[in-house]
């Protein structure tokens, strides 16, 4: 698989980059939580703003499983290429369609929550608040780093 054509340095440089790009993508989005919890923002916001969110992700790979194509950066564009050379298309198609499920799932979770769910009582709190989701930052980066690592 490695005989395709792909020099793996340059693999290694281009996954480090979108991890970056991710770190700071996600750097902006606690930014941007600390702020609307500082201007005191409520639960309402945020479960709409991470449904709106979840599924435009989950629309973005569907569109890449049904054509095949990326959206993104040229670095994320490359990245994707790699992997669907490197495993598989087979094994590509189906680790894509357990990732779209699984975004699926979440934006539907959202989106059943924001109707359902009375947050008129629920009040954002900064520090606590947050430790969740840097734990899944944490997790993201260690999975990606090890993956960088088995090239």
């Amino acid at each position: 698989m490695i005989e395709s054509g792909w020099d793996i340095r340059e693999v290694k440089r281009l996954k480090k980059i979108k991890l970056v790009q991710t770190n700071l993508l996600l750097l902006f989005c606690f930014a941007l939580y600390i702020s609307i919890v500082e201007m005191g923002g409520n639960s309402h916001f945020v479960f709409g703003s991470l449904s709106v969110s979840g599924w435009v992700v989950t629309a973005m790979m569907l569109y890449t499983l049904k054509t095949g194509k990326t959206i993104g950066t040229k670095v994320v564009k490359r990245v994707s290429a790699f992997d669907k050379d490197f495993r598989g298309e087979e094994r590509w198609r189906r680790r894509t369609m357990i990732e779209t499920v699984i975004v699926g799932g979440m934006s539907v979770a959202f989106t059943v929550c924001l109707f359902v769910l009375d947050f008129g009582g629920t009040e954002l709190d900064y520090p606590s608040d947050i430790l969740p989701l840097i734990g899944c930052w944490v997790g993201h980066n260690i999975g990606e780093i090890v993956r960088l690592l088995e090239l």
